[in-house]
């Protein structure tokens, strides 16, 4: 592949809980003042993207596969020991890449007629994301979360293609995009120390609200 290649974990809760005003977008550069939000139940609605850059997806699905190994499929950030987040992050810091998000839907997602498609949006609005949005790509989505209402939205659209079943093609990748989806929380919250912090592998990062 050419383009950017872009995984999409989506977190959707939107039948069990309606949240709103939950945080202000930061990135690596203002991770000290980040705003908190401990003791806050999880976002009714999320998106986790990761972005490789042209011509290293291979190189990228291999050292996820390794990083992740040993893990179980559905492991979640929290439940991991700490001695093993320590680990996955020195191995994941060697996954190429060109940035990673996370945005939580902070409008209530429950009343939008797409929090998918306004997530999107966000994320093509400013940061990392912003650089790659008109620029050749294709996405992958794990967990086989529906576009439906936002197949007209930032990066579906212009993709080259789309594919919801990210984890028949490139399962490392889908489990890590996957993975930085349980651990935006604590990395928001500043719950775990940079050593633990799955974001702090990466060399670009944003995490919070809708932009």
């Amino acid at each position: 592949m050419n383009g950017y290649t872009i995984f999409l974990a989506v977190t959707d809760r939107t039948d069990r809980t309606d949240r709103t005003d939950r945080t202000d977008r930061t990135d690596r550069t203002d991770r000290a003042d980040r705003t908190g939000r401990t003791g806050q139940s999880d976002p009714a609605f999320a998106l986790t993207a990761l972005a490789v850059e042209p011509g290293r997806l291979g190189e990228a699905e291999e050292r996820a596969a390794a990083a992740l190994a040993g893990l179980a499929p559905d492991a979640a950030w929290l439940d991991l020991d700490p001695s093993v987040r320590r680990e996955v992050v020195t191995r994941v810091r060697a996954v190429p890449h060109h940035a990673v998000d996370h945005t939580e839907h902070d409008r209530a997602p429950a009343r939008s007629a797409s929090p998918l498609a306004d997530c999107l949006r966000s994320l093509a609005a400013d940061g990392p994301f912003a650089e790659i949005a008109a620029r050749p790509h294709t996405v992958y989505i794990t967990g086989g979360h529906p576009v439906g209402d936002a197949a007209s939205a930032p990066f579906l659209a212009g993709a080259e293609a789309v594919h919801p079943d990210a984890e028949a093609h490139f399962p490392a990748l889908a489990r890590l995009a996957s993975l930085l989806a349980t651990a935006a929380g604590p990395s928001i919250d500043a719950a775990v120390p940079d050593e633990e912090d799955l974001y702090d592998a990466f060399d670009r990062y944003t995490l919070g609200g809708l932009g």
